[in-house]
């Protein structure tokens, strides 16, 4: 694995475990030691001394606002003093999920800033005639099981946002209220708004995956009033329907990603091994 390569693939690997943080959204208990782990790699770009941390340094004009609203998701999010992930003395991660959409928020707009530096590094390898097949096949699983996972997440949180207004016009007989205005204002157009920015931003365009996007789009539409429901269907049937096809895409974008990461990780592991062994046969 070339330097280059090395470098996009250490990018993937920072925002892999901020893209993990959407863990804490499922049920399943998260070990404190997986969380420091999580952790450390994701407060790692602030370290100049790293890779990224020297790209924010060069580019410090230019990414100023980005490192800001990292450091806040830190803070907010991992931070000693957060509200949001605490731990139990049990060794656990207790997790407070009315603030979700906090964590949606920094991983899909945080992520994306992250992700144009990637793709940005491996146009500069293709241009330089340094883009290795390995880390190009790499990057697009990594590219499609990005944007399925957060997608489902996202309309996850819609669906339990949306669900929650209509309980709230029924019990006010369809009247408008500040209660609905809250939900309406606060949450459904917030997610509305993240999933719309992941269907702007997908860097692929077969038919099969793009048609799930736009499945999940429609649904947004008919929840507005922008669209009507097709064949009458209830809305709890078209959010199972759609929610099954988002469902299928993470996990046949998945094992995909996760074969590609592996070796990668293995190739990126065997190139600084021989780079150390190369430096000690030197000083020898």
């Amino acid at each position: 694995m070339n330097n280059s390569s090395q470098c996009i693939f250490d990018i993937s690997h920072v925002n892999k475990n901020l893209r993990d943080t959407l863990e804490f959204l499922l049920p399943n208990p998260v070990e404190v030691k997986n969380y420091e782990a999580r952790k450390k790699i994701i407060e790692s770009i602030l370290d100049p001394k790293t890779f990224l941390g020297k790209f924010l340094e060069d580019n410090a004009e230019k990414l100023e606002k980005f490192k800001k609203d990292y450091q806040d998701f830190i803070d907010e999010v991992y931070g000693e003093e957060s509200t949001i992930l605490t731990k139990t003395a049990e060794g656990k991660i207790r997790v407070d999920n009315t603030q979700n959409l906090v964590i949606l928020k920094g991983v899909v707009y945080l992520g994306e800033t992250l992700r144009d530096i990637m793709f940005s590094h491996l146009q500069l390898a293709r241009q330089q005639h340094l883009e290795e097949e390995a880390i190009v096949k790499f990057v697009d699983a990594d590219e499609r099981f990005d944007r399925a996972i957060k997608v489902h997440l996202l309309l996850g949180e819609y669906q339990k946002s949306f669900m929650e207004f209509q309980k709230v016009m029924n019990e006010s007989k369809g009247q408008p209220s500040p209660q609905s205005n809250y939900i309406v204002q606060n949450e459904l157009q917030v997610i509305a708004s993240m999933i719309r920015f992941e269907r702007e931003h997908l860097r692929f365009i077969d038919n099969k995956s793009l048609d799930v996007y736009d499945k999940v789009i429609e649904l947004i539409q008919m929840c507005e009033g922008r669209r009507e429901r097709r064949d009458n269907k209830t809305f709890p049937q078209i959010f199972e329907e759609t929610t099954k096809m988002t469902a299928t895409l993470a996990n046949e974008c998945g094992p995909r990603y996760n074969e590609q990461y592996q070796l990668n990780l293995k190739d990126m592991l065997a190139t600084i091994e021989k780079s150390k062994e190369n430096k000690e046969n030197a000083k020898a």
